[in-house]
């Protein structure tokens, strides 16, 4: 019962985690302590020689044992037990109590067989008595029924020492001896009574601590429930917040999205001008998306104008530059392929030679497409691998958003160019010309520039309708005007039909010196250009009026005047003459 007992204690010692709790066993607390043995071997030891070279005696009686045959035996267990400990033998509790026993055994011979060597008797009581105790309670788990064997052991072999020792002695000797015997075995029961009571107490005390220790681990462990509980919670709220705070920020992105594309539809709702259009969409993309790179591409003779778009905005100032190079390449290889927005990463960018060393790892082009027709491309790349992971939706919507602007602006810009256009040959009408013609003068005094304008007129010209009819006569002023628009805008300058046979052009920030070498070249195409009318072929020649503002006239609006004076005066000194106005309309 004792035993099942303190293994139940034990048990409740016992923590989670296999673990010996705060509160220390009693079991096994009788150890073999090899320092004070080896202290109590030597004391007896040492008091064995020195009685010998002593020649310490209180009897008459001759000893069976003298000093030195005690010390010689003392001294051999000594190393014995030195070296005993040394080989482990000890770790067996058998073999440790079978040596103990021994020890006591021949330890109580000796005590039998020395009456007159007092001090060595005592001495070696002393070591028996430890010795007992250690081999009552050794490796025993306070348990009363292996102590209690022991216990019979113990006063077998007194009891023999005792029978033995009587007759060596004197009576009086054999009295003490009695005693001492007694007493020691008293002591050694009594020694081992205690420590048993006072482990039975340590056991209560442990017991009732168990009990208040298994409440408190339950308590633990309910409060570590509720507290698993808490966090589960904790976990799950901060999981929630995380996905509110992703999901705001997913918000706020589109919001911030939409108000972008609202701003830019805003804008191209407003204006027909598809350049700020694009540099319009092009910096909301930069803003919104943060890209590297945003760049727009249009090819020529799209709505109504001659040249083509590249807007480009980016931090790369050597990838612009390439970029600006190879674009109508990238259009090129792009056309090719079915039109459709498409992505680039990792080994397809090295299609792309304007990347260079730059750290671009995404690259998308999306198509501008009218109708069927594809007119320009976007192209959008950035320095992460997933930055178009969510798809180009934000990007095809603002694509398509453009295409309608553009769609748009051709169709105002058509309407506004039959209302601008002579019906017959394409050029400015009077009233857009004059319109244009205001515009240039007031740019001209703003910028104090130089303003030239030439009146030419068809020489001849109702000849050539009595001579080959009317159409005839429309196609030579159609081939005219033709030949001087294109002189006009190849020099940033501006024509527009004036009169039935008459033309005005008019050269922007061009002086009278500069603006003869081109009037010469123009007059000299018309003079060499025959028109050709069913079978007939046609030779044209014009006459020309040159002015400049500020050199010549020194009021602009009196620019078409002097102009209209200067042809006249060469049609009549001639015809088909180059005039440059000057004060007296006199120089040629």
């Amino acid at each position: 019962m004792e035993k099942a007992k303190s293994h139940e204690a034990d048990e409740l010692f016992e923590t989670n985690d296999g673990s010996v709790n705060s509160f220390e066993k009693m079991n096994n607390s009788i150890k073999y302590n090899p320092l004070f043995h080896r202290i109590i071997y030597l004391a007896n030891v040492v008091i064995a020689l020195i009685v010998y070279l002593a020649k310490l005696s209180n009897s008459s009686k001759d000893p069976k044992l003298n000093a030195l045959q005690v010390f010689i035996i003392l001294t051999v267990f000594f190393v014995i037990d030195i070296l005993l400990y040394k080989v482990d033998y000890f770790i067996s509790p058998k073999f440790f109590l079978g040596f103990r026993i021994i020890e006591i055994a021949v330890f109580e011979v000796i005590v039998a067989l020395i009456p007159n060597l007092m001090i060595i008797m005592v001495t070696l009581c002393i070591l028996i008595t430890i010795f007992s105790i250690e081999f009552l309670l050794y490796n025993t788990d306070f348990v009363k029924d292996e102590i209690f064997i022991r216990r019979i052991i113990i006063i077998v072999i007194y009891v023999a020492s005792t029978i033995t020792g009587i007759k060596f002695r004197t009576e009086t000797e054999m009295i003490c001896f009695f005693l001492t015997q007694t007493v020691m075995l008293f002591a050694a029961y009594t020694i081992v009574d205690m420590v048993i009571s006072i482990n039975e107490k340590n056991e209560n005390k442990i017991f009732k601590l168990t009990l208040e220790v298994t409440d408190i681990q339950d308590a633990n462990e309910k409060l570590i429930e509720y507290q698993e509980k808490i966090e589960s919670t904790n976990e799950q709220i901060n999981y929630q917040r995380i996905e509110m705070q992703r999901t705001n920020k997913e918000l706020a992105q589109v919001n911030k999205e939409t108000e972008a594309q609202t701003k830019v539809m805003s804008f191209m709702a407003s204006t027909f001008d598809i350049s700020k259009c694009i540099d319009v969409l092009t910096e909301s993309i930069m803003e919104t998306k943060v890209p590297k790179l945003c760049a727009i591409y249009t090819v020529p003779d799209e709505y109504i104008n001659k040249r083509g778009n590249f807007t480009i905005k980016t931090n790369y100032t050597s990838v612009e530059r390439r970029l600006r190079k190879d674009i109508e390449s990238i259009y090129q290889d792009f056309k090719s392929s079915a039109h459709e927005s498409k992505i680039y990463t990792e080994t397809e960018l090295n299609r792309f030679k304007f990347i260079g060393e730059a750290n671009i790892n995404a690259v998308a082009i999306l198509p501008l497409i009218e109708g069927k027709d594809l007119y320009g491309i976007m192209l959008v790349a950035s320095d992460l691998p997933h930055f178009f992971e969510k798809g180009l939706n934000y990007y095809e919507a603002s694509v398509a958003e453009f295409n309608i602007s553009v769609k748009n602006s051709k169709l105002y810009l058509m309407m506004q160019d039959m209302a601008h256009k002579d019906g017959l040959t394409g050029i400015n009408n009077r009233m857009y010309f004059m319109q244009l013609f205001d515009a240039a003068v007031k740019k001209t005094k703003r910028k104090k520039s130089s303003l030239s304008v030439a009146l030419y007129d068809i020489d001849k010209f109702k000849t050539v309708n009595d001579t080959y009819g009317h159409l005839a006569g429309d196609a030579v002023i159609k081939t005219v005007a033709t030949i001087g628009n294109r002189y006009a805008e190849e020099n940033g300058g501006f024509v527009g039909r004036y009169g039935g046979e008459e033309f005005l052009i008019v050269l922007p920030d061009k002086s009278e010196k500069e603006a003869l070498p081109i009037l010469e070249a123009m007059h000299e195409e018309i003079k060499n250009t025959v028109v050709k009318h069913e079978e007939d072929v046609i030779k044209v020649n014009v006459c020309i009026g040159l002015t400049s503002y500020p050199n010549i006239c020194i009021d602009p609006n009196m620019l078409i005047n002097r102009a209209d004076m200067a042809m006249y005066y060469g049609k009549e000194h001639g015809r088909g003459r180059l005039v440059v106005d000057d004060l007296d309309l006199i120089k040629e």
